[in-house]
């Protein structure tokens, strides 16, 4: 969503969006592919119409946006049936509310942050983080943790970007890093004794005494807030430290995916010659999975070339920023930068079996509508 036409950034989607009706042929079937062909065509024309549109109306029906995002995500919720509920079914589409929450926060917290003028205080952190907590809590008790805490990061630039200092932003959400490091009794004594030491040298009384008591109630409730998530998340954080324990279950995409890449070799086994694709070793091989798909079929050289387009992309969004006079509109953009870039490292981290399997599409090439639109509008 941007006034101005960047060819950069129209270049870079139209790339990946082929690669990924590649993908898609390769992965699935003849139908799978026309359906992706048809929200592709849509999400172009959607992208083109919204573009048009001047960032003062956006400023003005953010609210809306955000609230009407906010109900459809309850209402999936309260009404369906079906176990996940991340999806409306009207037919034979699928709509998933949480793909154009992620749009629809964007843009409200970005008119949020663009009317304030000083963001200094931890206090200025706290509606934003209740406008980002919203939507991500609806969409982690779905459940869908992968898409959750594609929130979190949105948040962060968004706050820096709009010049919140980042050792504040830091010693906030520091007992996240205390919740983490808690797993590991030695670790967390480390980590607490250095936040200690940089909070007391940092000469500010209230950052000292926040940063102090959050991270030690942070580190001693950490066990309860591990016991609320669903046996198959904690299953999938155990299986990443620990693949091989349970190589039939809940560790076989990841193995699985790893076999795929690496045996692609540097050139690939070449289109449509993907064997763990063939032999249906691969789950979800046309939507999360897919890069692995891609690793096997045209090798490392296909996954440098790739992610090339990606940061080439990422590269572009990175000057809108810097370039865009209206304060509102390099908001959003820094938010887009932070939602898709957050996205891409989850995806291929995990495919690459560097980061726990969270089930989030790559940008632009997974297969699904929602996730093609949303990205689209973004754009």
């Amino acid at each position: 969503m941007q006034k101005k036409t960047n060819f950069g950034i129209i270049v870079a989607v139209t790339v990946l969006s082929l690669i990924g009706l590649l993908m898609v042929f390769s992965t699935a079937d003849l139908h799978t592919l026309t359906k992706q062909a048809v929200w592709l065509v849509i999400a172009m024309i959607t992208a083109i119409v919204l573009s048009r549109i001047p960032p003062r109306f956006w400023s003005n029906i953010a609210p809306a946006l955000y609230i009407g995002a906010i109900i459809l995500l309850l209402i999936l919720l309260l009404t369906q049936s079906s176990y996940p509920k991340r999806w409306f079914k009207i037919g034979t589409i699928s709509i998933q509310p949480s793909e154009f929450a992620k749009f629809a926060t964007v843009v409200f917290l970005a008119s949020y942050l663009a009317a304030r003028k000083k963001m200094k205080q931890f206090s200025d952190l706290l509606v934003p983080l209740v406008i980002i907590a919203m939507p991500a809590i609806l969409i982690f008790f779905e459940p869908d943790l992968g898409s959750a805490q594609i929130f979190f990061p949105i948040l962060l630039l968004m706050l820096y970007w709009a010049g919140m200092p980042a050792t504040k932003i830091f010693i906030f959400f520091s007992p996240l890093v205390s919740a983490a490091a808690s797993f590991i009794i030695y670790v967390w004594v480390a980590y607490f004794i250095g936040l200690t030491v940089f909070l007391y040298f940092n000469k500010q009384l209230n950052d000292f005494i926040y940063g102090t008591v959050s991270n030690f109630l942070a580190g001693l409730v950490m066990p309860l807030v591990w016991n609320l998530l669903k046996p198959y998340q904690q299953e999938r954080i155990i299986t990443f430290f620990s693949p091989w324990v349970d190589p039939r279950g809940m560790a076989w995409q990841t193995i699985q995916s790893k076999i795929a890449i690496g045996s692609g070799g540097i050139i690939g086994k070449g289109f449509l010659s993907g064997t763990q694709k063939k032999l249906e070793f691969l789950p979800l091989r046309h939507t999360d999975f897919v890069f692995s798909c891609l690793g096997e079929e045209f090798g490392l050289l296909g996954i440098i070339l790739t992610t090339l387009v990606f940061a080439y992309l990422f590269y572009e969004l990175l000057l809108l920023t810097r370039t865009t006079k209206n304060r509102f509109s390099s908001i959003i953009v820094a938010g887009v930068l932070a939602w898709l870039g957050y996205q891409t490292f989850v995806n291929m981290g995990m495919t690459l079996g560097l980061l726990p399997i969270t089930g989030v599409p790559l940008p632009f090439i997974s297969y699904g509508g929602s996730s093609l639109l949303a990205c689209y509008m973004a754009k």
